[in-house]
């Protein structure tokens, strides 16, 4: 009998992806309530336009004051992280983004720097930086390590609490 599965790379980037979200955010002070992937069955489903996969990362950030821009600043590095962590781990280039990807993070990351700045060349600057920056500090450690240890406890199926993901989050910034 041969076990031999394929590796499901849907799976594995969605898993990247929202490690990204939680570590990050834990790090800039977030609680995480969870972070979590759910698999669609098979049988479920044989449109090949739905996705398969998906997953879920509550970050909760507590009173949340809308005008301190420090606050506004770790919301949006939060919400781009996921798709950052996804891109790195894919070794792709930040500047290849498919925003339809990951219409969701996007929709809420444009929201975030509306609220930061009014005029649109701004805005397109603010996400530009935060992108630039996000790729050097997710692709090192302590971040990287962190992603990718809490993608394999994804990747186990079962759910993570906040308190799993601030474990891992000072287990490896402890080493930096």
């Amino acid at each position: 009998m041969d076990w031999d599965w394929e590796p499901d790379e849907d799976e594995t980037h969605t898993a990247y992806h929202e490690a990204g979200h939680a570590i990050v955010g834990c790090a800039l002070g977030a609680q995480i309530d969870s972070v979590s992937l759910s698999q669609a069955s098979a049988y479920d489903d044989t449109d090949d336009a739905l996705p398969r996969r998906f997953g879920d990362c509550l970050v909760n950030w507590g009173r949340v004051d809308p005008s301190n821009t420090w606050q506004q600043q770790r919301e949006l590095l939060t919400i781009l992280a996921g798709p950052i962590a996804e891109l790195t781990y894919r070794n792709e280039d930040a500047d290849e983004i498919d925003e339809a990807c990951w219409a969701m993070d996007w929709a809420q990351a444009q929201q975030c720097v509306s609220a930061m700045h009014s005029d649109s060349r701004k805005q397109a600057r603010t996400l530009q930086q935060a992108v630039g920056r996000l790729k050097t500090v997710i692709a090192q450690p302590p971040c990287w390590p962190a992603i990718a240890a809490l993608a394999d406890e994804l990747m186990l199926g079962d759910e993570i609490d906040g308190e799993q993901v601030a474990e891992l989050v000072r287990f490896w910034f402890s080493r930096s």
